[in-house]
């Protein structure tokens, strides 16, 4: 999970070791075997790491009286007992220390139970690669954060579908140097609903498909890999909650919205010719920046159905209506950390937390964050239930700090007709 947190405006990044002037890293647990990989991937006296390894919760918090942690690394249990209460304890005694905590995604409840404890979450099973990528990324102060209240208000879900067992194989067969399509196929057909809605977007005219696609391997062949492992989270996530019942509240319309700002999202990275990578980034953040809709309504359905119905009463758009009614929870926000949860990329989760206030972004680049703002836009101004939603206007000061005013009215142009499938 993308969330870093410091000890509060203008902390260092790290500590140093008073003496050795190396960041010191605690691992806490019973297995040694991501700590003495770790000591390996960065060994002898050039690295900037010190690694120590302690078992247990006590000799943690006696190691910590004596020394200055630039970060501790924790397993979610620890000799029965929980690791983000040795978490918690250490940001009391070092609040500046970056926390990490190792779970396993099958395990819903303990990953869950990490959120707020952690800065960061690094699934089993984890190298010492991954990790290095997890403390680079945390160094580098991430542009977004979850706030407290959105913390609080996960704590409290009890509906939060884990992963699928398919998503999973789909990732790791992606990194195999015998990929094929045909694997990935095969992964995807062993779960008919989500074989579906791939065979679905594969036929959809948002793809300008004229030939009837059938096999799971000639669709993804099509909709693109990157695509693929967003539509399988997406289509279990929706076939976890078919039996949501709300008024004025549609999984049907949500999945149609969903397609079409992914592919609207992916057209104006197009249309600034950015590349490929960041057209698919876009795509898969767009197909997914409205997950926290389903996970809000799903768990807390009374206020859901109360921001809905002061969206009707005010005619404003629901973003606005989440803040009145639950200030510093919003379904963008809610989505991209139960996505930094499940593991993906930062520009995805960070796409999803930011579509509605693109300018919290740290470096105002052109990015999947300013294509999914764009695509949401468009896709509400054509498909307007005004007894329901307003749309936003597209921040035009936004786009000016990128050297992109006026753009707005060729991306619209260029999107005209991929909000159908």
């Amino acid at each position: 999970m993308h969330v870093f947190r410091r000890g509060g405006p203008g902390s260092r990044p790290f500590h140093l070791c008073a003496i050795c002037m190396k960041k010191r890293i605690l691992f806490v647990g019973e297995d040694q075997a991501l700590c003495q990989e770790f000591q390996a991937h960065c060994p002898g006296p050039e690295s900037v790491w010190t690694v120590q390894h302690v078992q247990t919760e006590e000799e943690a918090l006696a190691l910590c009286q004596q020394q200055t942690i630039a970060v501790v690394v924790a397993d979610v249990n620890l000799n029965g007992k929980s690791g983000t209460d040795l978490l918690d304890a250490f940001m009391r005694r070092q609040p500046k220390a970056l926390r990490i905590i190792i779970s396993d995604l099958a395990d819903v409840a303990s990953t869950m139970k990490c959120i707020g404890h952690a800065h960061h979450h690094v699934l089993k099973p984890c190298s010492a690669q991954t990790l290095l990528q997890a403390l680079d990324q945390a160094f580098a102060q991430e542009a977004w954060l979850p706030s407290e209240p959105v913390q609080g208000f996960i704590a409290q879900m009890r509906q939060v579908p884990s992963p699928i067992k398919a998503y999973q194989q789909i990732v790791q067969e992606m990194k195999s140097p015998t990929c094929s399509l045909e694997k990935i196929g095969n992964l995807v057909a062993k779960d008919p609903a989500v074989a579906a809605k791939v065979l679905q977007l594969a036929n959809s005219t948002v793809f300008g498909r004229e030939l009837k696609v059938v096999n799971p391997a000639e669709a993804i062949g099509y909709i693109g890999l990157e695509t693929t492992k967003a539509v399988v989270l997406l289509a279990h996530t929706f076939s976890s909650f078919d039996n949501l019942k709300l008024a004025r509240f549609s999984i049907e319309d949500l999945w149609r919205h969903s397609v079409a700002v992914g592919r609207m999202a992916q057209r104006v990275v197009v249309l600034e010719k950015a590349g490929e990578d960041l057209a698919e980034q876009a795509f898969a953040a767009g197909l997914l920046h409205d997950i926290g809709k389903l996970l809000f309504a799903a768990n807390h359905s009374g206020l859901f159905g109360k921001v809905l119905r002061l969206a009707r009463e005010q005619q404003c758009n629901l973003w606005e209506a989440e803040s009145q009614i639950l200030p510093g929870v919003g379904h963008a926000e809610l989505g991209a950390t139960v996505l930094g949860i499940w593991g993906l990329p930062k520009s995805i989760t960070e796409a999803v937390a930011l579509h509605h206030c693109p300018w919290r972004q740290r470096h105002h680049t052109f990015s999947p964050v300013t294509a999914v703002h764009v695509a949401n836009i468009l896709d509400h101004e054509n498909h307007l239930d005004p007894a329901i939603i307003m749309p936003s206007q597209i921040n035009t000061s936004y786009l000016k700090d990128m050297g992109l005013a006026g753009r707005e009215e060729d991306w619209r142009q260029g999107c005209v007709g991929m909000d159908r499938q």
